[in-house]
């Protein structure tokens, strides 16, 4: 399988900036300001076997657009850190949770690493005022920091000052 082409930051917005959209930039945001951003949240500690859910409320000034997500896990001292990520991931956004998936699924399908993040296939739009709600299900009888970040753009329907 070919390797996933990613379009560094600088480049998207270097192409946006010149109007050049990729298919999945949302038309109604064409031509607006944008901002790179993060998104995140942290499961500390999430316990043994548990299922927690922490929400992420997007700002009000702005839309975000999700490009890749990352997690970094380690132990409850954060002293070491883990690649095997045994958790199941179920996110939705706002109040009447309109799930991304139709079940929790392995985390790894969702999130890279620090050093490698997960680029989405099609980007997600979350408009101002939503929540992205993360549940995760620790799978391991064992308590764990999980901490996740989603990294995009906010999109301005004006120039930032």
């Amino acid at each position: 399988m070919p390797p996933v082409a990613r379009i560094p930051a600088e480049a998207l917005k270097d192409a946006i900036m010149g109007g050049k959209y990729p298919f999945w930039y949302p038309q109604k945001a064409r031509g607006l300001a944008i901002d790179y951003f993060v998104y995140g949240t942290d499961f500390t500690p999430l316990a043994l076997s548990a299922t927690a859910t922490q929400g992420i409320q997007i700002n009000s000034d702005s839309a975000f657009l999700i490009l890749s997500a990352t997690m970094v896990e380690t132990d409850t001292g954060n002293t070491v850190f883990f690649a095997n990520r045994p958790l199941l991931v179920n996110l939705s956004t706002g109040g009447a949770s309109l799930n991304l998936s139709n079940t929790p699924i392995h985390a790894d399908n969702w999130f890279g690493s620090a050093e490698e993040p997960k680029y989405w296939d099609v980007p997600k739009t979350l408009l101002p005022n939503t929540t992205l709600n993360v549940q995760l299900q620790n799978l391991e009888a064992v308590a764990r920091n999980v901490r996740v970040a989603f990294h995009g753009f906010k999109i301005f329907s004006f120039p930032p000052s």
